[in-house]
């Protein structure tokens, strides 16, 4: 079974039904809400309560919060996942960095359309 991290942006877009979400990475996240195998960090969580209030707040987020602790793997930051910075210095944002290196530690395929992410080669990438 592939366990799967979600970035914000994934998130967010699978929340609103965007189109900008890609074919394979709606699958995915489907086939990973059915299966249990979706991790969440409270990094994603809490860069999609700022998105979402950017955004003019298109979802309730205390209700999309509620919903998501129950559906998904919500992963704390540990301490550990910064030794793993070094070999993420491609990946030039700190919260993108964070995504990722709890991805590693979860050996999950992040679903990410990020583009530092996906050039770094560091972890699993579906889009």
């Amino acid at each position: 079974m592939k366990r799967y991290a979600l970035d914000t942006h994934a998130l967010f877009w699978y929340l609103t039904a965007s189109p900008n979400l890609s074919e394979k990475a709606k699958t995915a996240i489907e086939k990973g809400i059915e299966s249990g195998d979706i991790v969440v960090s409270v990094i994603t969580l809490a860069e999609l309560y700022y998105l979402n209030e950017k955004l003019g707040n298109p979802l309730n987020f205390l209700v999309e919060f509620k919903r998501l602790k129950e559906i998904f793997e919500v992963a704390s930051v540990e301490a550990e996942d910064i030794l793993s910075f070094p070999e993420l210095s491609e990946i030039e944002e700190m919260h993108d960095r964070l995504i990722t290196s709890i991805a590693l530690r979860y050996k999950a395929v992040l679903i990410t359309k990020d583009k530092d992410i996906r050039l770094s080669k560091t972890v699993r990438v579906l889009w």
